[in-house]
Protein backbone atom coordinates (compact mmCIF):
# COMPACT_ATOMS: atom_id res chain seq x y z
CA UNK A 1 0.00 0.00 0.00
CA UNK A 2 1.51 3.37 -1.20
CA UNK A 3 -0.71 5.69 0.80
CA UNK A 4 -3.86 7.40 1.74
CA UNK A 5 -4.61 10.59 -0.07
CA UNK A 6 -7.48 13.02 0.30
CA UNK A 7 -8.63 16.17 -1.44
CA UNK A 8 -6.73 19.37 -0.08
CA UNK A 9 -8.66 21.29 1.81
CA UNK A 10 -11.91 18.98 3.23
CA UNK A 11 -11.29 17.63 6.39
CA UNK A 12 -10.78 13.66 6.80
CA UNK A 13 -13.92 12.56 8.55
CA UNK A 14 -14.44 9.52 10.33
CA UNK A 15 -16.35 7.70 7.86
CA UNK A 16 -13.58 8.67 5.45
CA UNK A 17 -10.99 7.23 7.89
CA UNK A 18 -13.49 3.76 8.28
CA UNK A 19 -12.98 3.30 4.63
CA UNK A 20 -9.88 3.91 4.15
CA UNK A 21 -8.67 1.94 7.16
CA UNK A 22 -11.16 -1.18 5.94
CA UNK A 23 -9.17 -0.64 2.65
CA UNK A 24 -5.96 -1.18 3.92
CA UNK A 25 -6.76 -3.72 6.58
CA UNK A 26 -8.66 -6.29 4.23
CA UNK A 27 -7.17 -6.06 0.64
CA UNK A 28 -9.62 -8.69 -0.58
CA UNK A 29 -12.34 -6.14 -0.44
CA UNK A 30 -12.75 -4.24 -3.61
CA UNK A 31 -14.97 -1.16 -3.00
CA UNK A 32 -16.73 -0.03 0.43
CA UNK A 33 -19.41 2.36 0.11
CA UNK A 34 -21.23 4.20 2.46
CA UNK A 35 -24.93 5.52 2.75
CA UNK A 36 -25.89 7.92 5.45
CA UNK A 37 -29.80 7.97 4.71
CA UNK A 38 -29.70 4.65 4.96
CA UNK A 39 -26.78 3.65 7.59
CA UNK A 40 -25.10 1.52 5.42
CA UNK A 41 -22.13 0.28 4.94
CA UNK A 42 -21.72 -2.45 1.28
CA UNK A 43 -18.69 -4.43 0.95
CA UNK A 44 -17.97 -5.37 -2.82
CA UNK A 45 -15.36 -8.38 -3.66
CA UNK A 46 -14.38 -9.11 -7.21
CA UNK A 47 -13.99 -12.87 -8.01
CA UNK A 48 -12.24 -14.10 -10.76
CA UNK A 49 -14.78 -16.28 -12.11
CA UNK A 50 -18.65 -16.69 -13.09
CA UNK A 51 -20.81 -18.16 -10.64
CA UNK A 52 -23.50 -20.16 -10.85
CA UNK A 53 -26.87 -19.65 -9.07
CA UNK A 54 -26.41 -23.16 -6.90
CA UNK A 55 -22.94 -21.57 -5.75
CA UNK A 56 -24.51 -18.18 -5.36
CA UNK A 57 -27.21 -19.88 -2.87
CA UNK A 58 -24.69 -21.91 -1.09
CA UNK A 59 -22.72 -19.18 -0.44
CA UNK A 60 -25.36 -17.14 0.60
CA UNK A 61 -26.67 -19.58 2.89
CA UNK A 62 -23.23 -20.19 4.56
CA UNK A 63 -22.85 -16.59 5.26
CA UNK A 64 -26.28 -16.11 6.76
CA UNK A 65 -25.44 -19.08 8.95
CA UNK A 66 -22.71 -17.49 9.95
CA UNK A 67 -23.97 -13.76 10.79
CA UNK A 68 -26.85 -15.26 12.55
CA UNK A 69 -24.49 -17.37 15.25
CA UNK A 70 -22.28 -14.50 15.57
CA UNK A 71 -25.07 -11.93 16.16
CA UNK A 72 -26.57 -14.78 18.80
CA UNK A 73 -22.97 -14.74 20.57
CA UNK A 74 -22.75 -11.36 20.66
CA UNK A 75 -26.37 -11.11 21.84
CA UNK A 76 -27.30 -8.40 19.26
CA UNK A 77 -29.91 -8.53 16.10
CA UNK A 78 -29.29 -8.32 12.63
CA UNK A 79 -31.27 -5.39 10.74
CA UNK A 80 -30.02 -5.03 7.57
CA UNK A 81 -28.42 -8.18 5.46
CA UNK A 82 -28.22 -7.93 1.51
CA UNK A 83 -26.04 -10.15 -0.68
CA UNK A 84 -26.09 -9.82 -4.58
CA UNK A 85 -23.72 -10.27 -7.33
CA UNK A 86 -23.15 -8.93 -10.96
CA UNK A 87 -21.13 -10.23 -13.77
CA UNK A 88 -19.67 -8.79 -16.36
CA UNK A 89 -17.38 -10.98 -18.76
CA UNK A 90 -15.71 -13.38 -16.84
CA UNK A 91 -15.91 -11.92 -13.53
CA UNK A 92 -18.12 -11.55 -10.76
CA UNK A 93 -18.92 -8.39 -8.11
CA UNK A 94 -19.89 -10.27 -4.91
CA UNK A 95 -21.74 -7.56 -3.13
CA UNK A 96 -22.45 -7.57 0.86
CA UNK A 97 -24.80 -4.53 2.70
CA UNK A 98 -24.93 -4.38 6.29
CA UNK A 99 -26.63 -2.01 8.30
CA UNK A 100 -23.77 0.01 10.98
CA UNK A 101 -25.80 -0.52 14.11
CA UNK A 102 -26.06 -3.67 14.53
CA UNK A 103 -22.44 -3.84 12.27
CA UNK A 104 -19.31 -5.26 14.52
CA UNK A 105 -15.52 -5.16 13.83
CA UNK A 106 -15.78 -8.91 14.69
CA UNK A 107 -18.04 -9.32 11.85
CA UNK A 108 -16.34 -7.87 9.13
CA UNK A 109 -13.68 -10.45 9.99
CA UNK A 110 -16.33 -12.86 9.90
CA UNK A 111 -17.68 -11.79 6.23
CA UNK A 112 -13.76 -11.78 5.19
CA UNK A 113 -13.52 -15.20 6.24
CA UNK A 114 -16.38 -16.37 4.60
CA UNK A 115 -15.78 -14.87 1.38
CA UNK A 116 -12.31 -16.75 1.37
CA UNK A 117 -13.80 -20.08 2.57
CA UNK A 118 -15.73 -19.84 -0.80
CA UNK A 119 -13.93 -18.55 -3.08
CA UNK A 120 -10.12 -18.69 -2.39
CA UNK A 121 -8.39 -18.80 -5.10
CA UNK A 122 -10.64 -16.62 -7.10
CA UNK A 123 -11.25 -13.76 -5.30
CA UNK A 124 -9.04 -10.75 -6.74
CA UNK A 125 -6.74 -9.15 -3.60
CA UNK A 126 -4.47 -6.19 -3.69
CA UNK A 127 -1.20 -7.23 -3.57
CA UNK A 128 -0.51 -7.70 -0.17
CA UNK A 129 2.75 -6.55 1.69
CA UNK A 130 3.89 -8.51 5.32
CA UNK A 131 1.72 -6.48 8.13
CA UNK A 132 2.94 -7.32 11.26
CA UNK A 133 0.08 -8.81 14.11
CA UNK A 134 0.83 -5.99 16.09
CA UNK A 135 -0.18 -3.50 13.08
CA UNK A 136 -3.57 -5.71 12.67
CA UNK A 137 -4.67 -5.84 16.25
CA UNK A 138 -4.00 -1.62 16.21
CA UNK A 139 -6.35 -1.73 12.99
CA UNK A 140 -8.91 -3.19 14.13
CA UNK A 141 -8.78 -1.59 17.23
CA UNK A 142 -9.60 1.46 14.94
CA UNK A 143 -11.91 0.22 12.64
CA UNK A 144 -14.01 -1.18 16.21
CA UNK A 145 -13.50 2.44 17.13
CA UNK A 146 -14.33 4.36 13.97
CA UNK A 147 -17.27 1.59 13.73
CA UNK A 148 -19.08 2.45 16.83
CA UNK A 149 -18.17 6.03 16.68
CA UNK A 150 -20.38 6.09 13.07
CA UNK A 151 -22.85 4.94 14.97
CA UNK A 152 -23.54 7.34 17.01
CA UNK A 153 -22.70 10.42 15.00
CA UNK A 154 -24.67 11.96 12.10
CA UNK A 155 -22.62 12.04 8.65
CA UNK A 156 -24.20 13.35 5.57
CA UNK A 157 -21.43 12.68 2.48
CA UNK A 158 -22.57 9.34 0.29
CA UNK A 159 -18.97 7.90 0.27
CA UNK A 160 -17.16 5.17 -1.89
CA UNK A 161 -13.09 3.46 -1.27
CA UNK A 162 -11.30 1.62 -3.13
CA UNK A 163 -7.44 1.01 -4.07
CA UNK A 164 -6.36 1.76 -7.74
CA UNK A 165 -2.44 0.80 -7.98
CA UNK A 166 -1.45 0.07 -4.26
CA UNK A 167 -3.58 3.12 -3.55
CA UNK A 168 -6.61 3.91 -1.56
CA UNK A 169 -9.11 6.48 -2.54
CA UNK A 170 -12.32 7.24 -1.31
CA UNK A 171 -14.53 10.11 -2.62
CA UNK A 172 -17.59 11.48 -1.84
CA UNK A 173 -20.56 10.27 -4.30
CA UNK A 174 -22.27 13.17 -5.07
CA UNK A 175 -19.18 14.57 -6.38
CA UNK A 176 -18.92 11.88 -8.63
CA UNK A 177 -20.47 11.87 -12.24
CA UNK A 178 -22.91 9.17 -13.36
Amino acid sequence: MKGIFWKEGESFSNSMSLIAFLLVRYPEIGTVRYDPDQKTLQFSFMLIKTLDAGEFEAFKEGMALSLGAISDLQGRKQLQTEISFTECDNLTFLEILRDIDSLSQEEIGLIIGVVHQFFEGNLLLDQEEAVQDEDVLLQEEMIDHMLEDLKDSQQEKRLIGFREEGRVMVFNRANLHK
